[in-house]
C-alpha cells in the first residue's frame, strides 16, 4: 500500500468516528432537552399540588379518633353504633324520608343493644 491510501484509511476512520460521536451528542443532546421539559412538567404539578394541600390544611380536621389497647370494646362498639345511627337519621332527614323505611320504625343500629 501507498502511503496516501494509509491517509486516505485514517481520514475515512476519523471521519466516521465523527459522524457517530456527533449523532450520539445529538441523541444525548434531545434527550437531555426532552429531561428538563419532564422536570419542569413536574415541577409545575407539584407546585398545583403544595397550593392544594396548603388550600385543605385551612379546611377545619376532623377530630381524630384515638383509641388505646385499653379502651372497653363494649363502649367502643356502642359509641360506633350510636355514630352510625345519628348519620343515618341525618341522611333520612336530609331526604326528606323520616325515620320509616321499608315499614321499620328503627334501624339496625339502634336497635343493637351491647
Amino acid at each position: 500500500m501507498t502511503w496516501w491510501m494509509w491517509v486516505l484509511l485514517w481520514l475515512v476512520l476519523v471521519v466516521g468516528a465523527a459522524v457517530v460521536l456527533l449523532r450520539l451528542g445529538l441523541g444525548l443532546w434531545r434527550k437531555g432537552l426532552a429531561s428538563l421539559a419532564e422536570v419542569e412538567r413536574a415541577s409545575q404539578v407539584a407546585a398545583e399540588l403544595s397550593e392544594q394541600v396548603s388550600r385543605l390544611q385551612a379546611e377545619k380536621p376532623r377530630e381524630p379518633v384515638v383509641t388505646t389497647a385499653f379502651d372497653d370494646p363494649v363502649a367502643l362498639r356502642r359509641e360506633r353504633t350510636q355514630r352510625l345511627a345519628q348519620r343515618t337519621r341525618a341522611r333520612r332527614r336530609q331526604a326528606g324520608r323520616g325515620s320509616r323505611t321499608l315499614g321499620r320504625t328503627t334501624t339496625r343500629a339502634a336497635r343493637t343493644t351491647d
